[in-house]
């Protein structure tokens, strides 16, 4: 079980089914222990009663003049019976009728014996000296009616206590949930980080919990300061070797070089390579830099501005950069990578292309896009290049290639897809890709 809501429920629920069974227990109880210990004080007043009008003979004989006590005692069956011994003399009520009175245990304490008609008796006996005579006195009182109500009483008090039961348990519940509506808010601030609506989650939150939440802050803060510290070193480290490879391209007309032309070949084969990878690092830093790390993507917004630097960038060739983007599209990704993402498909459209260039932004969810050209476009066997998996695309592939490498990565990165083909609308290149959803 993973949910504390659930677990909070679940130990609450059952404390509050123990107790409720206890308590249900300890009342029956004492309501029984109360019925039964009213019963035989009533039982012993009647056996003082019947001593007090009892009288012996001369003889020893008991005189005792039954119409002169309770009546209940004289109607058949009544539950109520009564029965001398003194000596070899027994005397019975008349409600006993025509039944003996049961046989029953010399104690001090109440027994349960079975009477007439099914009725099941609370018996008390009791011994006294009376004129200087042992007389023994034995009353009975049927417990059926008492029991009976006390099963109706329990009945009663079960549905109630379970109907209690049940409303405490419901608001120990909402009390639970109410509990933990601090821990839900830190859920909810997590999805819109993942969506790019906040750059940090709230401390606001209970002293239980905020420790971890200023941790997880302090460790959000320290990745993207490594990020952009990574970032801006790889883009410091290209403009550093710039410098340096310019030296090593003027180096290749030397003299030395053009007498081995097989090493002034291969010398430039290398100058050629890290002038590409410098070309990389620096286009992604200048596509970068537009961007503030770590927010929401705002389609239009960012890539209204990505193409003016394009133009700006191919201005000599007069392209036509158009943009067909949802007004109020957005991304749940980091800026930076949707950056470079737009920035270098549009590069490689423009690299190639005539006279125009169209990139669309799909009104789906998620981020669906498909960048266009209207350039002498790729053969299907190349595209099957393109699509094979870790190609250095950049370097290998004449053409459509430069910034397909960074693309695929950043694709793959966001459990994406990226699909080359020809365009429909513009006759050259067509690139499309699509990243699945992230946000709320």
């Amino acid at each position: 079980m993973r949910s504390l809501l659930a677990r909070l429920s679940l130990g609450l629920g059952l404390s509050l089914i123990l107790l409720f069974v206890l308590q249900w227990w300890v009342v029956n109880g004492a309501a029984k222990s109360l019925t039964e210990s009213y019963v035989v004080s009533r039982l012993e007043h009647d056996a003082d009663s019947i001593l007090a009008i009892i009288n012996f003979s001369a003889e020893g004989k008991i005189e005792f003049d039954a119409n002169r006590y309770d009546p209940i005692y004289r109607m058949p069956f009544s539950g109520h019976y009564y029965l001398l011994q003194s000596g070899g003399q027994l005397q019975r009520s008349r409600s006993l009728w025509d039944q003996e009175f049961p046989a029953y245990v010399m104690t001090d304490e109440p027994q349960y014996l079975p009477g007439p008609e099914s009725q099941q008796l609370l018996v008390v006996v009791r011994e006294y000296t009376k004129q200087g005579n042992s007389l023994r006195v034995v009353v009975a009182e049927n417990m059926n009616p008492l029991r009976q109500q006390l099963t109706a009483f329990e009945q009663r008090y079960a549905l109630i206590s379970l109907l209690v039961m049940v409303l405490v348990m419901l608001l120990q519940a909402g009390i639970a949930k109410r509990g933990l509506r601090p821990l839900g808010l830190v859920i909810h601030d997590m999805k819109r980080l993942e969506a790019g609506d906040v750059s940090v989650l709230r401390e606001d939150v209970p002293n239980e919990v905020q420790p971890l939440v200023k941790e997880f802050n302090h460790l959000l803060q320290l990745m993207r300061q490594r990020l952009e510290r990574s970032r801006s070193a790889l883009g410091n480290l290209a403009h550093a070797l710039k410098t340096p490879l310019t030296v090593m391209v003027q180096l290749e007309g030397s003299e030395a070089l053009q007498q081995q032309p097989q090493l002034q070949r291969q010398f430039r084969d290398q100058t050629t390579q890290i002038r590409q990878i410098i070309e990389r690092q620096l286009k992604r830093a200048r596509l970068a830099g537009v961007s503030t790390p770590g927010l929401n993507f705002e389609a239009a917004k960012e890539l209204d501005g990505l193409a003016q630097i394009l133009r700006q960038m191919y201005a000599d060739r007069g392209l036509s950069i158009e943009l067909d983007i949802p007004a109020n599209k957005s991304f749940a990704g980091d800026r930076e990578d949707m950056m470079e993402l737009f920035g270098n498909l549009l590069d490689n459209a423009c690299k190639w292309a005539g006279r125009r260039v169209l990139l669309t932004v799909y009104d789906t969810p998620g981020l669906v896009v498909s960048v266009e050209d209207d350039g002498p476009g790729c053969a299907p066997e190349l595209r099957q290049q393109l699509d094979q998996r870790g190609q250095r695309l950049d370097e290998n592939t004449v053409g459509h290639g430069l910034g397909l490498a960074i693309v695929r990565d950043i694709v793959e990165h966001y459990q994406g897809r990226m699909v080359f083909g020809q365009s429909d609308q513009l006759g050259g290149f067509r690139v499309d890709v699509t990243l699945p959803g992230r946000g709320l």
